[in-house]
């Protein structure tokens, strides 16, 4: 394909008016979000980007999921405000850098709360040119309550139960014992406000020795596990667990043996 002189003049300008704008252009060249953070600890969330001399009227603003949350205008002179679910619980004297468009560019959240786990979206626009890039965070909240207990069943029978509450996100359950094979528990779980409950059942035949159970309790989406392990005894409606058991039994053997028992450590 041939192009004439005039032609081929359009094309070098347009060309180089296209990468001058994008020279120009606002750009966020990174933007840092934890993946996961715990319950009630502080959190960074921070947007680096660069801006040319050219570009007038800076805006920028963070968005949790859809919903404006904070809003820096370094014109006005004034500090960044904070909005909805992030009201006043944003540090808005927090300094990212010493340059003056870009110093309130970041969120230093005081309290996280399982209400902030979702998408943040930094969005940095000028009168000439914007940007903007999305990270999701987690907050895990683990565990407030945690029990194996052994429940009232059928004679001939035992009924193994574990619980746990107020815990972020959803959690699941599974329960073991050290000597058998025990089929697939009942679970079962519910939500209050942003928290959850989750519950395992088994029903096994009766114990003809000591069995050791355990109960696992993990949370996929933040890679959290913990576990209760507890000996349950033939007859014996209530349980000990293993720490206790030991402790027991070290007392006893110490009083047999006329020593001085000190406790586990």
């Amino acid at each position: 394909m041939e192009y004439s002189g005039i032609t081929m003049n359009i094309l070098v300008v347009t060309f180089l008016w296209a990468v001058i704008n994008l020279a120009e252009a606002v750009k966020i060249n990174r933007l840092r979000v934890p993946d996961m953070v715990k319950y009630g600890t502080e959190a960074i969330l921070d947007c680096d980007f660069t801006l040319d001399d050219s570009e007038t009227d800076l805006v920028v603003k963070w968005y949790f999921n859809t919903a404006l949350v904070y809003q820096w205008i370094p014109s006005t002179k004034n500090r960044p405000q904070s909005l909805g679910v992030l009201k006043d619980r944003v540090n808005l004297n927090h300094q990212a850098s010493v340059d003056a468009n870009s110093i309130h560019r970041a969120l230093h959240i005081l309290n996280t709360g399982p209400d902030l786990s979702g998408n943040f979206t930094c969005s940095v626009s000028t009168l000439e040119s914007e940007d903007e890039k999305t990270k999701g965070m987690l907050v895990l909240v683990s565990e407030k309550f945690f029990e194996l207990k052994r429940l009232k069943a059928d004679e001939g029978f035992i009924r193994v139960q574990c619980r746990a509450d107020g815990i972020f996100p959803k959690p699941v359950m599974t329960l073991h014992s050290q000597q058998r094979r025990i089929p697939e528990a009942i679970v079962q779980s519910k939500q209050e406000g942003h928290l959850y409950e989750i519950s395992a059942q088994v029903t096994l035949p009766e114990l003809e020795k000591p069995e050791e159970f355990s109960c696992k309790l993990h949370i996929p989406l933040a890679n959290y596990t913990t576990r209760r392990e507890t000996v349950f005894y033939p007859g014996i409606a209530s349980s000990i667990s293993t720490n206790k058991f030991l402790t027991i039994l070290m007392s006893l053997l110490s009083c047999y043996m006329g020593l001085p028992y000190v406790g586990l450590h």
